[in-house]
């Protein structure tokens, strides 16, 4: 196990506006979880990936945001303190199960916040038809990109004529490590 013990465990209100009914958290430890972090990103699809610096940020549904650190996890936008425990408890058991599996695991060194919305324009078919619930495919491509949606909610890339602008799409998105939020 990569990470058994957490040193200090902080829950605080956000500093710039204390009245909001959000948590955020910082939880430190001793040891480097640095070298489970592509597999995490693999794993779960993270949105940023420093390489560098070793930062991974994880963006979770309901404005709830996980940045893994070397020796650090802060989370954002926990609900209330059994939420930000609950967070902690979730992701340190992804960070040691996806350690404890690295070697079936391919590391993913690149991170969806790479995606371009103008790439995922040109792959769309264009028809700005709002059966997706956007007014636009501009605004599609957005929330795509995003996660806040999936291929599935644009109806004509299901249709067979723009099959292979589906495949491009799925494919560009892939190579990302995207996924939708509720996937």
């Amino acid at each position: 196990m990569l990470l058994d013990r957490i040193d200090a465990f902080e829950i605080f209100r956000p500093k710039m506006d204390s009245t909001k009914e959000v948590l955020h958290a910082i939880a430190t430890f001793t040891v480097d979880i640095s070298p489970a972090l592509p597999y995490v990103n693999a794993e779960l699809g993270g949105w940023d990936y420093d390489q560098t610096n070793q930062v991974l940020l994880l963006k979770l549904s309901d404005g709830k945001w996980i940045t893994l650190h070397p020796r650090k996890i802060a989370i954002r936008g926990a609900r209330d303190l059994e939420e930000a425990h609950a967070l902690l408890a979730w992701i340190k058991g992804q960070i040691n199960d996806s350690y404890a599996r690295r070697h079936s695991l391919t590391p993913r060194y690149t991170s969806q916040a790479g995606l371009k919305i103008m790439e995922i324009l040109k792959l769309l078919p264009m028809t700005n038809c709002k059966a997706c619930g956007y007014p636009t495919c501009m605004a599609y491509a957005a929330a795509l990109r995003e996660g806040e949606i999936s291929l599935k909610d644009c109806s004509p890339l299901q249709e067979e004529k723009y099959q292979a602008r589906a495949d491009k799409l799925q494919a560009y998105l892939e190579s990302f490590g995207w996924r939708a939020l509720d996937e």
